[in-house]
């Protein structure tokens, strides 16, 4: 039998009383930060949240955009904006936002899956829809949101307005955008063509374009800022999404190889794989083997040496997820987690890392959808977007791989579908 001394009780409940009372009644973050979501009203035709039954199909729904500035010292300061930005879940959970905070970029284009739900909107007809419906007077209008427009909004994260202070059309659709590493410049990723910006008082510079051959998808630029991985889904459906592996030259993008499978490795490319990462030290990709066509199987997880003169995937985490959709690292190296995809009821994957080979420890409860995730700086929490639950859902990270799902969490718009987060912007003293 075990005796505690009673001075030891009393002291572990003084310190659980302490420690009780030093928690504030709202999420914190150690230091300053902003969070940066983006929704697509569109979905309504996937999670029914119109209050038209049954469905007509007809959108009620506008797109929105999320401002969340969080702090040690005071509750999360929230703005939620509708009907001034246009958004898409068909693409990527991440997006791009200026090294100082200050500005978040987003990108959205006309490209629908045909035949499905998305494909079968009707959109009210006094509102602007495709890029020929806008003249330069009305890209200056902050209540337009284009649905079928192939466009680049820039949104100021510093003004409690939160304004659009820039758009531009693209002839190409934007995909995906992402910050480089030097600060300085935004890469975007479209259906045929990278293209290279400077942000200029909040405007967008064009610096070069680059052709590259037609996909689908997302790309992740590497630490070292001279690589660039880029999932692409072809134009014929059935034909497997196999990543490319791209240096940047200058302003500009080359190709140089497919990012094929090791013979040894168990696991194979998929047509809708198009959402990767690289984790933080550069040496692996991690690559999403599905993120479409849900109820068939479990997924993997396939993992790609980005050491290699051509990197290959020689590494594989089987039967993850049905479907998945996005990484995030801890940066302690160790864990990696991927939200898996389902319609209501969802799951985040906790993967380990560290281990050689890399291996699944759990799975934890998530709100449906699952799209954007990032691990604050310090590693202590976890963000999680909901498009079917309209939320940012928080967890508190404990050791090196335990997640535990804070019952607060942050209310957004529906439809959720890209996060990005950075430091929170103050402007400099005079």
């Amino acid at each position: 039998m075990i005796i505690i001394n009673p001075i030891t009780i009393i002291f572990l409940f003084l310190s659980a009383c302490i420690l009780h009372a030093e928690e504030k009644p709202y999420i914190t973050t150690q230091t300053p930060l902003t969070l940066f979501s983006t929704q697509d009203g569109e979905t309504e035709a996937i999670w029914s949240f119109s209050d038209v039954k049954p469905y007509d199909y007809k959108l009620l729904s506008k797109d929105s955009f999320t401002v969340i500035h969080l702090g040690p010292d005071h509750p999360p300061i929230v703005k939620t904006v509708y009907g001034t930005i246009a958004a898409t879940i068909l693409g990527t959970p991440t997006m791009a936002m200026s090294s100082d905070g200050r500005y978040g970029i987003a990108t959205n284009h006309s490209w629908r899956v045909e035949g499905s739900r998305l494909d079968m909107l009707s959109y009210p007809i006094d509102e602007p829809l495709t890029n020929k419906d806008l003249s330069k007077k009305k890209l200056k209008q902050q209540d337009i949101s284009p649905q079928l427009s192939d466009m680049i909004s820039v949104v100021d994260l510093h003004d409690e307005d939160h304004k659009i202070v820039d758009r531009i059309l693209l002839d190409d659709g934007p995909l995906h955008i992402l910050s480089h590493p030097d600060g300085e410049r935004f890469f975007a990723i479209c259906f045929e063509n990278f293209i290279t910006y400077k942000l200029r008082n909040g405007k967008l510079v064009e610096l070069a374009r680059s052709k590259i051959e037609f996909g689908r998808g997302c790309f992740w630029i590497h630490p070292d800022g001279k690589h660039i991985i880029a999932g692409r889904t072809p134009k014929l459906p059935g034909k497997p999404a196999i990543p490319k592996w791209y240096r940047i030259d200058g302003d500009k993008v080359k190709k140089i190889c497919d990012i094929q499978i090791a013979e040894n490795i168990d696991t194979k490319y998929m047509d809708s794989g198009a959402i990767l990462r690289i984790t933080p030290d550069g040496k692996w990709g991690f690559i999403c083997q599905r993120t479409m066509y849900n109820g068939q199987d479990l997924c993997d997880v396939l993992i790609a040496d980005l050491t290699m003169e051509k990197p290959m995937v020689t590494k594989v985490i089987k039967q993850v997820g049905d479907g998945l959709e996005s990484f995030a690292f801890h940066p302690n190296g160790k864990m990696a987690v991927v939200t898996c995809l389902a319609p209501q009821k969802n799951a985040i994957a906790v993967l380990d890392i560290e281990s050689d080979p890399p291996r699944l420890l759990y799975h934890l409860d998530a709100s449906g959808g699952s799209q954007g995730l990032e691990f604050t700086p310090e590693g202590d929490k976890l963000f999680h977007g909901s498009p079917a639950h309209g939320r940012i859902e928080v967890y508190d990270v404990v050791g090196d791989f335990e997640l535990v799902k804070n019952q607060k969490f942050i209310k957004i718009g529906y439809g959720h579908n890209s996060l990005t987060m950075g430091p929170r912007y103050f402007p400099r003293k005079k």
